[in-house]
């Protein structure tokens, strides 16, 4: 794809981050993946969205960020999503240390994600969700998760879960394919109705929520991407890691293009 150049300046897109807890010290974090691949591969500029506290939950600055995006990006985290937080996003249980646990909890991440979704929606902005981020969206919108895909199928749980026996960087190689709906929003950005794909998640879609159209199923049947019925941009989750192998994944390259040229164009009509 073409790169702006500086006389066309370049899309802003937030990113969200996560929560870790490492000696008594709440630190925001990120994989440097999702920004390489949104920066080199969707030519969008970024900027890393914080997790949010609960006494901070229904502050105002969340809105003005988001006035200011062209576009959200939900990212991969390997906590669980807590409900809810949705319910009561200033509920706390008096020690914030306890609303993050490693690898199981961060609701200071629920936080984020259920202000950042509520806005982009409001604002009719590009959305791309990835792995936890198509949970995020799901769940937001009223659809169920399952706690293990593990106790759900004992050979969906192999298929889907990490492969620890592996190094890093060949974990995220494709562990099994997809359909896709040949009349959904992901065909037209694929243009293709199966592809492999990449799986390290514990929990899955249980009920895909009322606002959300299936765009993809694995083998064993779980929602692998889900895009914002009826929305006036490009609105889509998917269970995978496209930023991992994107310089060599024709799909990867395809979600991530498409991704930033509706970025590209909701800059626009902001310009209008």
């Amino acid at each position: 794809m073409t790169l702006p150049g500086p006389d066309n300046a370049r899309a802003v897109v937030g990113v969200t981050s996560n929560r870790v807890l490492i000696d008594g010290v709440h630190r925001d974090w990120l994989r440097r993946k999702y920004v390489q691949a949104l920066l080199h591969h969707a030519g969008v500029a970024c900027i890393i969205l914080h997790t949010i506290d609960a006494e901070d939950a229904r502050g105002g600055s969340a809105l003005a960020i988001m006035r200011r995006l062209d576009g959200l990006v939900l990212t991969g985290d390997e906590s669980n999503i807590d409900p809810d937080v949705l319910k009561a996003p200033r509920s706390s249980t008096g020690d914030d240390q306890q609303d993050v646990e490693g690898g199981t909890l961060d609701r200071p991440r629920d936080r984020l994600f259920a202000v950042a979704i509520e806005n982009a929606t409001a604002l009719g902005m590009p959305m791309l969700g990835i792995c936890r981020g198509l949970q995020e969206l799901n769940v937001y919108f009223g659809g169920t998760l399952r706690p293990s895909l593990a106790a759900w199928r004992p050979e969906s749980g192999q298929m889907h879960a990490e492969k620890p026996d592996r190094p890093r960087d060949r974990q995220y190689d494709a562990a099994h394919s997809v359909r896709i709906c040949s009349d959904g929003a992901l065909f037209p950005i694929a243009r293709a109705v199966a592809a492999p794909v990449n799986s390290l998640h514990n929990q899955g879609i249980e009920t895909l929520a009322a606002a959300l159209k299936r765009e993809a199923w694995a083998p064993d049947g779980l929602v692998e991407a889900a895009s914002v019925i009826g929305a006036p941009t490009m609105q889509i989750g998917v269970q995978w890691h496209p930023e991992w192998h994107v310089a060599t994944d024709l799909l990867s390259q395809q979600l991530f293009a498409a991704f930033g040229a509706a970025c590209a164009a909701y800059r626009q009509t902001k310009k209008q």
